[in-house]
């Protein structure tokens, strides 16, 4: 049973955070996650010129929503903040626990994924440049 299928308050306010990250999550997986995905490539110098040029084009997309989808996050982290003390109050700590491990992972795509991802689109994008 998923955490917006609690009961109470609870139960509302986790569905409307399902609605909320919808749209976040589509935004990351066309976004980040392809850049992400040429990482092991750009590592072992194995990046094609195709790769390259498709990487540097979602990067240019990217480096343009990247404010948003953090500030999407800081939206992100009151709703959690919300879903964790009215859960705790309702006594459903599968919530809680939910809404801690959705805060630890939206920590790690701010320091970790999406800088990683930004910088494989720029070392793309100037592979291309170089190329041209």
């Amino acid at each position: 049973m998923g955490v917006q299928n609690l009961s109470g308050r609870t139960g509302s306010i986790a569905e409307k955070l399902a609605m909320d990250l919808k749209g976040h999550i589509d935004r990351e997986e066309s976004l980040a996650l392809p850049l992400l995905g040429i990482l092991r490539d750009l590592v072992n110098g194995k990046l094609t010129n195709a790769s390259a040029r498709q990487a540097s084009s979602i990067y240019v997309k990217f480096e343009k929503e990247y404010p948003g989808m953090l500030h999407g996050h800081k939206e992100l982290y009151r709703m959690l903040e919300r879903l964790k003390k009215v859960g705790a109050e309702e006594g459903h700590l599968t919530a809680v626990r939910f809404a801690e491990s959705l805060e630890k992972h939206s920590q790690e795509e701010e320091e970790v994924l999406y800088p990683a991802a930004l910088l494989a689109g720029r070392i793309a994008a100037k592979q291309v440049k170089a190329k041209s």
